[in-house]
């Protein structure tokens, strides 16, 4: 059922300003530094730390067996990552015992391999939560509020309560967020060359729309580059066109909203709101502005930039987003968000791990999870690689990726906690202050603390959730005429059970509106 108590509670949590600053604060083994948060804001750079002074493991390492834990993580897949995997498990020796095996999953639909592996009963250890309230509902993941108790205090001393609560379904714990901004915008990540090049405004963008005729110019001017490049998993669907609404399924796929202005659960492809947007990007594919491939073009989009294919790339982006995309693209990168910050039961889901039912060792892949939260030399080695081989460091806290050097795909934003993260040459040093101002930014939701139990629907979500997969990438490239085809499929969603699902979540939103 949806999260009925401690909703106020949940508010103001959001509204501090303060994103788990003790992230910042040097020595993570003290569990009470988020005591002064006025005192930890004024740290601007991730920590300098030696072995000595990071997290303690909770038990004694002679006395645990070594095991070997398996994580799963989009991105990649890196060529060196075995080197970076030897480094960890030496350092992992006297901390937890344990070795680590890095499964990178490229973004070449890893939900789908993630989805298989479950079905299937595989055995693993940690992973990455796409789809996560459904996966949670039908019992995916092991619970871990016992495990955060025992074998992950630090953690649970310093991470906003808010990410946990967010985490939370049925009452039991299954996922330990990422330490990041607590709201999320989408928004576009521009080639800083192109930009200056043609002397485009890209702060002048308010709506999807704004970008036309910067695609007019790039048509005419740059015949080997894509004006807006797609592929297979990256469309304008991360644009929405409901700003005054609400996803609360927990994926996106299954096509529900919260209408805002009614509290009202629609289908968000019978609206005219959507044929309007499709009628656009048909409009945009006609012109010639979107790649002929674009429903199953499997070039990534920080590689089609990379490559000159395409000259910006689009999706969530962060307070610190120039730094990751400059990173991923090779190249400086120029980033303008388009719909406000808001801080939802979604955003605040936006990057977590969850340790899967069929784990052997749950208790050491919690120690893990605490570890990647409060010790920044393991934080490092996993989001940077090794010194001198994939960066090189330039003084305590801040380093300079070396190009091509095999491993650059762990983004900080994954995983564990982005405040214990090395500054890159490029980014802005008042890394504290973004994220500060980033929140103090932010749109609350109104339903915030809302979870979903989809225990009742799941079988018709599963034929949702294919339904949509086999139209929305034909729609969203422009490809064909929309109309016909939002018709058969929305034929095809009803006959499979959307209205089942709406009026579920429809009615766990009236109760826990009722509550309030």
């Amino acid at each position: 059922m949806a999260i009925k108590k401690g909703t106020g509670l949940m508010l103001s949590l959001v509204l501090m300003i303060g994103l788990t600053l003790s992230g910042c604060g040097g020595n993570n083994n003290n569990t009470n530094n988020a005591a002064a948060p006025e005192a930890t804001a004024k740290s601007t750079t991730a920590p300098a730390a030696s072995p000595s002074e990071t997290a303690a493991p909770t038990e004694k390492t002679n006395e645990l067996e070594q095991v070997e834990l398996s994580l799963y993580l989009p991105g990649g897949p890196d060529k060196d990552v075995a080197s970076v995997e030897q480094e960890i498990n030496a350092y992992l020796k006297d901390k937890i015992n344990a070795t680590i095996k890095i499964n990178q999953l490229s973004w070449d639909k890893p939900a789908d391999k993630v989805n298989l592996m479950i079905q299937s009963g595989e055995v693993f250890d940690m992973v990455y939560t796409w789809n996560f309230m459904t996966n949670a509902a039908k019992g995916a993941y092991a619970p871990l509020e016992d495990l955060l108790d025992k074998y992950a205090k630090e953690t649970k001393a310093q991470i906003n309560p808010a990410y946990l609560q967010a985490a939370t379904v049925n009452g039991h714990l299954y996922a330990v967020p990422t330490e990041k901004e607590l709201g999320q915008s989408v928004g576009f990540a521009f080639d800083k060359a192109i930009v200056d090049k043609y002397g485009f405004d890209v702060n002048s963008i308010t709506k999807l729309e704004d970008i036309e005729p910067m695609l007019k110019v790039i048509k005419e001017k740059e015949p080997g580059m894509s004006p807006l490049f797609m592929n297979h998993t990256d469309s304008l669907n991360w644009f929405t066109a409901y700003p005054e609404s609400e996803d609360l399924d927990g994926s996106n796929e299954i096509p529900t909203l919260l209408d805002y202005k009614t509290m009202k659960v629609f289908n968000e492809y019978d609206t005219p709101e959507i044929l309007e947007r499709l009628k656009l990007i048909r409009k945009w594919y006609e012109a010639g502005y979107i790649n002929k491939n674009g429903a199953t073009d499997k070039t990534e989009l920080k590689d089609a930039v990379k490559s000159g294919k395409a000259w910006f790339v689009y999706g969530n982006m962060n307070p610190t987003s120039t730094n990751d995309w400059t990173r991923l693209a090779e190249k400086p990168m120029i980033i303008k968000t388009l719909l406000p910050v808001q801080v939802g039961t979604k955003s605040l889901q936006g990057s977590m791990l969850a340790i899967s039912r069929t784990s052997k060792n749950p208790e050491r892949a919690m120690m893990f999870i605490n570890l990647i939260h409060t010790d920044p030399v393991l934080y490092n080695l996993l989001t940077f690689g090794i010194e001198g081989k994939h960066y090189k460091k330039l003084d305590a806290n801040t380093v300079e990726f070396i190009p091509d050097s095999g491993y650059n795909s762990v983004s900080s934003w994954m995983i564990g906690n982005v405040l214990l993260n090395y500054l890159n040459k490029d980014e802005d040093p008042r890394r504290v202050q973004l994220y500060k101002d980033w929140n103090a930014n932010s749109k609350t939701s109104p339903v915030i603390g809302f979870v979903f139990d989809s225990t009742k629907v799941q079988s018709q979500i599963g034929a949702l959730i294919n339904i949509t997969k086999q139209y929305k990438n034909t729609l969203y490239s422009g490809e064909k005429d929309p109309e016909p085809i939002l018709k058969e499929m929305n034929s095809k969603l009803k006959a499979a059970g959307l209205d089942a699902v709406i009026n579920e979540i429809q009615t766990q939103m009236d109760a826990f509106l009722a509550a309030k």
